[in-house]
């Protein structure tokens, strides 16, 4: 979950991301009437009902247009999907730009597919078949997109999308922090980051009656030819949630210059996964507070887009750090200053903090901007290049630009032998 400080008129002084960050430290735990609860992904969308289906068995082709009126992207829900051997279904956009392919019982194998997100409220969906013999499938719910998830050219006289400053919640809390003016970057004027960047990826699923956003990344593991994401707990954590997913990698701007019209890479798409394992977000007993779930996702795009690994050494308080994120589901960003002037870096504020509801001494606590998609992004050490958060909270501390993260030695210890940490 994130937040956006109210930084306006005479405030500007007091809460700019230079001036406000509380004081370093290490352990400890912040007032608790300042703390941000129960953090939620970013809602992109609504589940409705929808009622088509196949012969079953069926004969042969079938095509039929899946519109949602007013809807952003469209989302379609297969349920009992099992086709004969060489049929496949297609669902595509009405003009043919956007084209989705899929076989037998679906990439989980169990014929619960949710496909790709098609732009606009009208998906194609299209049985091909030439004998025929295959049981079918139902469409019983799609997904209604009430947010753009496809980047609308911004020109130059427009503000940057999700730089509108918002009032405070009593108690402390808004929706995500941005300090001052915009600290984060399009990830594509950071080529010195590519080896960071590639591995994160933006997260589209389904969970009871909506869609969310959120972010999430390639994790190093023993077995290379295994592919495991790590994102939040608070975003999926059921198989359910697992089997709706669409991870997007390389979605992205493609210049630096005039970033806000370039053109924007699609990158490569995945759907599906298997639940591997999950830790709350909030502590039970002597349970969770870890906020963390991992994720087996199919084929093999770690060979194509690599893995970040975690540390279990701590880094220092002041180390920059690079928050690269997808916030409200736009092509990739990174969190990089923390100050009016750009000229002051993100940076680690504060170690084995004590955060709401998690883990005690479980926290790391840095000023950067964030936004609602952002949860489940890596912090990551600027210096060495390695994993030492995971995002999860902000507006953790009243009137700093602080957020917080699970610390990855926690994660690491653990998630045991399902990921491969180093202490170096």
């Amino acid at each position: 979950m994130n937040r956006k400080m109210l930084v306006a008129g005479s405030l500007l002084a007091l809460t700019g991301c230079a001036g406000n960050v509380d004081a370093p430290g290490a352990g400890g735990t912040d007032d608790p009437e300042e703390l941000e609860t129960a953090p939620e992904p970013l809602r992109a969308g609504d589940v409705i009902a929808y009622a088509a289906e196949t012969s079953h068995p069926y004969a042969g082709g079938w095509k039929q247009a899946i519109t949602s009126p007013g809807a952003t992207f469209v989302r379609v829900h297969f349920n009992d999907f099992s086709l004969a051997k060489g049929d496949y279904v297609t669902v595509s956009s009405p003009d043919g730009a956007q084209s989705f392919r899929y076989e037998d019982r679906g990439p989980n194998g169990d014929g619960d597919v949710w496909a790709f997100a098609i732009d606009g409220e009208t998906a194609i969906v299209e049985l091909h078949s030439s004998t025929g013999g295959g049981h079918g499938f139902s469409i019983a719910d799609i997904g209604h997109g009430t947010i753009a998830i496809a980047p609308d050219p911004v020109t130059s006289g427009e503000a940057t999308p999700g730089s509108v400053a918002l009032a405070r919640r009593p108690g402390g809390g808004t929706p995500d922090i941005v300090c001052a003016t915009e600290g984060r970057e399009p990830i594509v004027c950071h080529p010195e980051l590519d080896v960071q960047q590639r591995p994160v990826a933006r997260l589209l699923f389904a969970r009871g009656t909506g869609m969310y956003l959120c972010t999430g990344w390639l994790i190093a593991t023993e077995d290379k030819y295994r592919t495991t994401l790590i994102t939040n707990n608070h975003c999926i954590s059921t198989q359910e949630e697992t089997n709706s997913l669409e991870t997007r990698f390389g979605y992205q701007r493609t210049a630096c210059e005039s970033s806000a019209a370039a053109a924007v890479a699609a990158g490569e798409g995945l759907v599906g996964g298997s639940l591997l394992k999950t830790n709350s977000r909030t502590r039970t007993r002597s349970r969770g507070g870890l906020d963390y779930t991992l994720i087996r996702l199919p084929g093999n795009p770690q060979t194509t887009w690599g893995v970040l690994t975690p540390t279990t050494k701590a880094p220092r308080v002041g180390n920059p750090i690079n928050f690269i994120q997808h916030p409200a589901g736009r092509p990739k960003e990174i969190g990089f200053w923390r100050d009016d002037a750009h000229t002051l870096r993100c940076q680690v504020d504060a170690l084995d903090q004590t955060y709401s509801g998690t883990l005690s001494g479980s926290q790391i606590g840095y000023s950067c901007d964030s936004e609602g998609g952002s949860s489940g992004s890596p912090i990551i050490d600027a210096g060495t290049g390695r994993v030492v958060g995971l995002h999860h909270l902000a507006d953790v501390a009243w009137l700093s630009c602080r957020n917080g993260g699970t610390e990855m030695s926690a994660i690491c210890a653990d998630a045991g032998a399902l990921i491969s940490c180093v202490n170096n």
